[in-house]
């Protein structure tokens, strides 16, 4: 089922034949038309058991569009209007992953699907849609009949890290040329890696016990920063790399640790917070995990696990936490304005801000901003009530008013692109 769809859905790709957004007309009128307040994209395997066939690998939001990378390849729609941008279908059988950013000059990498494998890289020019370079990398074969494995794939200093097999591999997004190659010494394991901009950062499990979390340089891959850490239990991962903080479940509780330059700065336990893959999905193994976390100077967000609420309807919720990351302080545990699960979208000086996901019954989606100081909850903007769930499981981007979800599979959505203006819609 997996890899069966592909060649058939590329076509959409390709082609004005797909469902067009439902406030836009013909996709040739473009950027000239003027901007409307509402637009969506309708998402492929809605209503199916299938959730693998509109799934999603990454979104970028420019300044004039925002992109899907998806199974069958990567659109690009015009943000005021819902157009079709440009569209580009894999280069093999199927998408199997792509860079999480975009680099300076506008380009990103889309891994791809061979001879069943995923096997290929490629530059991406995102203003365009133009594929610029094409390298072969390293891949691995599923151990699970009908399933995919897919590499874990990272953005730093304008480059592709890609993790297969124990092995960190670096490309240029440039012209996709190898830039360097890491891997671990002998009889320790990568247990996870992220990146930013200016680092990647690995934990490194030993069998000597020497288990450690390490800073690689982002050009060279050299390691540029070694601190230890204690016992790596099953459950761990690289959170953040910028601030360094770890992940690992320790006797039932999360447990967080927060590096610096100069060393471990704090480490504090948050209890049970919410550490689950937004975007993984069955049939596909491996992959970059995004989980609900936001960080902004010395504060970092995390959310407690789903709680069912019995009483209204068998809905779900989560609360916000907020961490002081000098001390491992909590600072305050916060609702938000309904009993309804959050989608972080970022975090800055004016706190936390996020999209209470909604129902489609009753209870709409709301844009809401959480205090810094207090966790208090401001209400921003209601979205109408058809998009509620849509950010269940997906990227939520906010600019200037305007809220874009892009969901990553079609567990809990109907669209594979949203867009609300909520200062006219």
């Amino acid at each position: 089922m997996l890899l069966g769809a592909g060649g058939g859905t590329a076509w959409f790709v390709a082609q004005s034949g797909d469902p067009e957004p439902v406030a836009a007309a013909s996709p040739e009128a473009a950027v000239a038309e003027a901007a409307v307040p509402e637009w969506s994209v309708p998402l492929a395997g809605h209503g199916s058991m299938d959730f693998t066939t509109g799934m999603a690998f990454a979104s970028w939001l420019t300044d004039t569009t925002v992109i899907r990378a998806q199974k069958d390849g990567v659109l690009a729609y015009t943000l005021n209007t819902g157009k079709r941008a440009w569209g580009t279908p894999s280069p093999g059988d199927q998408l199997c992953g792509a860079t999480p950013e975009v680099s300076a000059d506008a380009v990103a990498a889309i891994a791809y699907v061979t001879d069943g494998r995923c096997g290929q890289l490629a530059g991406l020019d995102t203003t365009t849609g133009k594929v610029t370079w094409k390298t072969v990398i390293a891949s691995e074969k599923s151990s699970v009949s009908n399933s995919l494995a897919v590499p874990s794939i990272m953005s730093t200093a304008d480059m592709a890290v890609v993790e297969v097999d124990n092995t960190l591999t670096s490309y240029r997004l440039s012209d996709g040329g190898k830039a360097w190659t890491w891997s671990p010494p002998d009889s320790c394991y990568l247990q996870d890696a992220n990146s930013a901009p200016d680092r990647v950062v690995i934990l490194l499990d030993c069998h000597s016990g020497s288990n450690s979390v390490q800073v690689l340089h982002p050009t060279t891959g050299r390691v540029a920063g070694k601190y230890p850490i204690g016992d790596l239990p099953l459950t761990n991962g690289v959170l953040s790399a910028r601030p360094i903080v770890i992940h690992r479940q320790i006797r039932g509780e999360d447990t967080f640790t927060v590096y610096a330059s100069t060393g471990k700065v704090s480490e504090f336990s948050a209890g049970e917070a919410d550490t689950r893959s937004l975007n993984s999905v069955a049939l596909v193994q491996g992959g970059h995990e995004r989980r609900t976390y936001a960080v902004h100077g010395d504060r970092l967000y995390l959310a407690t696990k789903l709680e069912h609420m019995p009483d209204d309807g068998g809905g779900y919720r989560n609360k916000a936490l907020a961490f002081d990351i000098k001390t491992g302080r909590r600072l305050w545990e916060s609702t938000g304005t309904h009993d309804t699960p959050l989608s972080y979208i970022r975090a800055d000086e004016q706190g936390l801000l996020a999209l209470e996901v909604g129902d489609w019954r009753t209870l709409p989606p709301r844009l809401v901003r959480f205090d810094p100081a207090t966790g208090k909850a401001q209400a921003l903007a209601t979205l109408p009530l058809k998009y509620g769930t849509e950010a269940d499981r997906g990227q939520v981007y906010e600019r200037d008013g305007a809220v874009i979800i892009v969901p990553w599979t079609s567990v809990a959505s109907k669209n594979a692109v949203s867009f609300i203006d909520t200062d006219s819609s």
